[in-house]
């Protein structure tokens, strides 16, 4: 198969190649005639209920989305019975793979719509049924499951023009894009970001103490870049509660409260018996406030040093007033802090703030005293409010009934 516009809207292309050529045809190549296939609307639906005794009705506890079901009726016309034998081997051929690994989807395509790709298996190839006593042609309908229910548009190439550019994949459903980088320079390093989840790869990149150049050749860091601490941080073993009797620095614009915990892939503010976070006293400061960590320090103190950390900022209040920063800081080796770098909400909680700094005071009055790498509000459509929506919602309203009492007359 070559290109799909040389073919009848009512076909389908099967285990194409990823550039959309290769496969099979259902007309062409496999000899089979596609009747209506209805679509469906959703994929399998399984409610989650919890029956109540004595009560009227139940609790609803959800909704499971299961596989999409294809159901593909097809017809096949035969003149003679050894053109039957060849058309049931070919349909076996393609079909039934048993040499590719059992987890193995398969793109499928219709070619009413050849813009979405499908990728699922067969579960059912049932035994043709003859249409009319003496004659060859046979009908079946094949079953195609789709683990993912999503259909795919096409791959696009996207020319990378801006280092904070957001790529926004068309279509009317979310899904996690699936992205292909060809570097047209050298680089060091490259990454992207899709929402809580990152890929990075290049020099130094959870690498340990190696690199690894384009040609595979893997070179050990020298004594001038040796690792000295790669903390996970999925534990607060080497870390130090920050609090009146531990703090040895003080915190920029903050004070500390609450408490921090470690889960099994960050240090962030803890939770208490009723989930709620530990952010410290509401009410009782002016600044900033939250709590702070401090990391047990470096073997050997170095001159020449490069730090990179990973920060993750949420905004947890929906009404949006709510205003939240985090922030590491650099130590020397007295204990006094030398930079700072961090996240904070910014415009009373409408957007955030990224910022990279050096020195010993970071007060905007004193400028000479720290150095500004980087200051960034990002993309500047997040600052913009979108156009008012209107949107209906339910309410309750409660009604007092007052019960009349009749008594009668003695």
């Amino acid at each position: 198969m070559a290109n799909n516009d040389n073919y009848d809207v009512n076909t389908f292309d099967f285990a194409f190649d990823e550039d959309g050529n290769g496969g099979f045809n259902s007309e062409d190549d496999l000899g089979i005639f596609l009747n209506h296939v209805s679509k469906p609307l959703a994929p399998n639906i399984t409610e989650s209920f919890q029956d109540v005794p004595k009560r009227y009705g139940g609790v609803y506890l959800g909704t499971d989305y299961g596989e999409k079901e294809f159901d593909i009726p097809i017809t096949c016309f035969c003149t003679t019975r050894d053109e039957y034998n060849e058309r049931i081997k070919t349909l076996t051929n393609v079909l039934v793979n048993t040499s590719s690994d059992a987890d193995t989807e398969y793109p499928l395509r219709f070619n009413d719509d050849p813009d979405v790709t499908y990728y699922g298996h067969f579960t059912s190839i049932p035994t043709p049924t003859f249409i009319n006593e003496g004659v060859q042609d046979f009908q079946t309908t094949l079953v195609f499951m789709l683990a993912d229910p999503r259909g795919f548009l096409p791959q696009k190439e996207i020319k990378i023009t801006d280092n904070d550019q957001q790529i926004i994949p068309e279509g009317n459903t979310e899904v996690d894009p699936i992205i292909h980088i060809i570097p047209k320079t050298d680089l060091y390093y490259v990454g992207y970001e899709t929402n809580d989840d990152y890929v990075a790869v290049g020099y130094n990149v959870d690498d340990g103490d190696t690199t690894t150049d384009s040609d595979g050749n893997v070179t050990v860091m020298g004594q001038s870049q040796t690792q000295q601490v790669d903390d996970p941080c999925n534990s607060l073993a080497t870390w130090i509660q920050c609090g009146e009797d531990t703090q040895a620095f003080p915190i920029y614009k903050g004070e500390l409260d609450g408490k921090s915990a470690a889960t099994g892939t960050s240090i962030m503010v803890a939770k208490d018996k009723d989930d709620h976070y530990e952010w410290g006293s509401r009410g009782k400061h002016k600044n900033f406030y939250g709590p702070a960590v401090m990391h047990n320090g470096l073997p050997k103190i170095t001159p020449y040093w490069k730090v990179s950390v990973r920060l993750h900022h949420v905004k947890r209040m929906k009404n949006e007033r709510a205003m939240g920063k985090i922030e590491a800081y650099l130590l020397d080796n007295n204990g006094n802090v030398c930079g700072r770098m961090g996240i904070e909400d910014y415009s009373m909680g409408r957007y955030p703030r990224a910022f990279i700094q050096l020195g010993n005071n970071f007060d905007s009055s004193n400028s000479d005293s720290y150095l500004t790498l980087l200051f960034d509000e990002g993309n500047g459509q997040q600052k913009q409010n979108e156009a008012t929506k209107h949107v209906k919602v339910a309410y309750t309203k409660t009604v007092t009934v007052k019960k009349k009492t009749t008594k009668k007359k003695k």
